[in-house]
């Protein structure tokens, strides 16, 4: 008797092309990739925060990838995946979807990368993309459009507002790609405020959107501001505590925050604490972690002054 396969996870790997390398700031380098099995690649509706996963490999040795040959993956594969002996294992960085368009050559997915630029050490992911080029082949495990999800979450997506018509979104650079595809994404009727902390003016982005939100960019070197101060600057004065707010009710809002891992952390307890934010209608994502290599607060401890954990 055949042994019943695992069920089919919601997502896969998929083979792809890096067609274009654009530096868009000296912060932000675009990286666009191509490949016939992207067919399947899709989330009903707009890619709003969607994350996939980079497969990478340790320099000067072949990658292991997950899941069947045919790119198939199945519920337990990260986990098989842990098991793995390096340097066969490699590495897995998440980021989010930029753009996904079809173009006459098929499906394009553009993903930006942040380089490290202003100080800092570097990662996987980072010194990875610095070198990318045209032809480079890669392996990217994102939502399979043919296997239905049974949450949004499960392929990437925490963009969740509920009915909540005004909303609130802040980051920095590593969730400038995010807040800026909700903000393109989202229609008219809604409003609130985005905030988005970033090294240096000169990685300021053209955002076309069709809400209410005021979009408000934070560089940090004109005033030499310590990473993260802004952003808690600019909710504090945009979001009084509760004993000091008129006329606000802060459980109609919904809020997105994606930024370092003790940034967030210092942002959730102001909001839930001091301004009274409803915290089952908020998304908080610790995106890297200082001093950690990894996603977030799951990262590891790394030696130097590392930045970043992609």
């Amino acid at each position: 008797m055949t042994a019943a396969l695992p069920a089919c996870y919601p997502a896969r790997v998929f083979d792809v092309t890096v067609s274009r390398v654009q530096d868009i700031s000296a912060t932000f380098r675009r990286i666009t990739f191509t490949g016939p099995s992207l067919q399947r690649f899709g989330v009903p509706g707009p890619t709003l925060d969607l994350r996939i996963k980079l497969l990478l490999p340790v320099p000067g040795h072949t990658l292991s990838r997950p899941g069947a040959p045919d790119g198939t993956l199945y519920e337990g594969w990260y986990q098989d995946w842990l098991r793995m002996e390096q340097p066969a294992r490699g590495f897995i960085r998440s980021y989010t979807v930029r753009t996904k368009r079809t173009s006459p050559s098929g499906t394009e997915l553009d993903v930006d990368f942040v380089l490290h630029a202003h100080g800092g050490g570097s990662g996987p992911g980072s010194d990875w993309a610095a070198g990318a080029a045209p032809g480079q082949p890669a392996l990217l495990i994102g939502p399979d459009a043919t296997v239905p999800a049974r949450l949004p979450s499960e392929t990437g997506i925490r963009w969740a507002p509920q009915e909540a018509r005004r909303v609130f979104l802040a980051g920095d650079e590593t969730a400038v790609p995010a807040i800026c595809s909700v903000l393109e994404a989202l229609p008219a009727g809604i409003s609130g405020h985005a905030f988005l902390e970033v090294p240096d003016a000169a990685d300021i982005q053209d955002i076309a959107t069709n809400s209410g939100i005021e979009v408000a960019w934070l560089p940090r070197t004109p005033v030499q501001a310590q990473r993260g101060d802004l952003l808690f600057d600019a909710v504090q004065h945009t979001l009084p505590a509760a004993t000091e707010q008129t006329g606000t009710d802060p459980g109609t809002l919904y809020a997105w925050i994606g930024a370092e891992a003790g940034t967030v952390k210092t942002l959730r307890r102001y909001l839930v604490d001091r301004v009274g934010l409803n915290p089952k209608m908020s998304e908080f994502r610790g995106y890297w972690s200082l001093g950690k290599a990894g996603s977030g607060v799951n990262g590891t401890p790394v030696a130097g002054p590392e930045l970043c954990s992609r």
